[in-house]
């Protein structure tokens, strides 16, 4: 019994977690941009964690990554596909509901 109470407790314990720091970029991109600019690099981008958190991604001044590049590749070719299409099918009709049966 005593054994069990050692180990519920420890395990309560060991669960604990504190974090420090604020959860948002105080200024946002701005606040990013000096941050990255403190650590000698350029601001890349920002990350949204959800509603309660985002960060910042920080680069190697001058250099853009591959990976970044092929992401805004992709989607300036998304947006000029939607925007072809949008201009050429026609409009669409939302289908008729029947009226709702009233008792």
């Amino acid at each position: 019994m005593r054994l069990v109470l050692i180990i519920s407790l420890f395990a309560t314990l060991s669960c604990a977690t504190t974090f420090t720091g604020a959860a948002k970029v105080p200024n946002g991109a701005a606040g990013c941009k000096a941050i990255c600019s403190s650590y000698g690099m350029e601001l890349t981008g920002m990350v949204a964690l959800g509603e309660y958190s985002d960060g910042c991604i920080c680069g190697i001044p001058g250099k853009q990554s591959a990976a970044a590049s092929g992401a805004a590749a992709v989607a300036t070719m998304n947006a000029m596909i939607r925007q072809r299409e949008e201009a050429t099918s026609p409009p669409t009709i939302p289908p008729m509901l029947p009226p709702a049966i009233q008792q």
